[in-house]
């Protein structure tokens, strides 16, 4: 299981806080919940252009370098798999962009994680992308979320990373779950933001249709944001580059010495 960073003991102090409704009208009181419109199709589940698919693989392919690096061994990070909540209503679910799971599961993995069956979980961290009708999302995404029991959440607006922003819309949101139940949005706004969850800064790069979420390192000692997470990818074409380099180095001192010979034999 990934780790999460602490920082010193708060000084501040406040009240547990929980949502109650009191007095409601009777007519709220009998009636029954429509859920329908948090129902997602199979279909509804699938990026939606093609700059939503690359933010997505670039964050995975970092978060599983990442989790390399580090030796978590007892994960999973995925995308684009349903996560229900609510037994009677199996079309009440999410579809994270990218999540992180806490222990690895069994294969074959399920086309839908159910939250009330045995070894079912909600994400550590869940990501989501917006693409279409930004208000509903904006207020829809965090209430799923939270129902769902996801730790902590990131928004990523692609369309709204520039120099200024189309009212009302902001880069990257990041919810967390308080310990008194609370799901409290603790950043809105360009980035970076720390992320506990991946023990990492979330942070935004490139503008318009070049924008992605990245993973950045904790920096020195003042903890700030350090270099960024490469890819899988991004690995591999660097281990590539030099171990074209070093063969390209043996070449040259064999020849080198191919060359020292002739001149001794002569």
């Amino acid at each position: 299981m990934p780790p999460s960073r602490t920082g010193p003991s708060p000084t501040a102090t406040r009240l547990p806080r929980a949502l109650v409704v009191r007095d409601p009208e009777p007519e709220e009181l009998r009636a029954t919940i429509d859920w329908s419109d948090w129902y997602l199709d199979d279909a509804d589940g699938i990026g939606a252009w093609g700059e939503h698919d690359e933010i997505s693989r670039l964050l995975l392919s970092s978060i599983t370098q990442l989790a390399r690096e580090r030796g978590w061994t007892d994960h999973h990070a995925g995308s684009d798999r349903f996560f229900a909540w609510v037994r009677e209503e199996p079309l009440v679910r999410v579809s994270p962009d990218v999540y992180l799971l806490d222990h690895r599961p069994t294969p074959p993995l399920p086309k839908q994680w159910q939250t009330w069956l045995p070894g079912h979980r909600p994400p550590r961290f869940a990501l989501e992308i917006v693409a279409t009708d930004w208000q509903k999302a904006y207020e829809d995404i965090p209430l799923k979320y939270c129902q769902l029991g996801c730790p902590e959440l990131a928004i990523f607006d692609p369309q709204a990373v520039a120099q200024r922003p189309p009212a009302g819309r902001v880069a990257l949101q990041a919810y967390r779950r308080d310990p008194d139940g609370a799901y409290v949005r603790v950043h809105a706004g360009a980035g970076p933001v720390w992320s506990p969850a991946l023990d990492s800064w979330l942070c935004v790069v490139g503008s318009g249709a070049e924008a992605r979420l990245r993973l950045a390192r904790p920096g020195g000692k003042g903890g700030g944001k350090g270099e960024l997470v490469p890819t899988q990818e991004e690995v591999a074409a660097t281990d590539a580059r030099a171990r074209e380099a070093a063969e390209a180095r043996v070449r040259e001192l064999e020849a080198r010495v191919r060359e020292l010979e002739q001149l001794a034999q002569g």
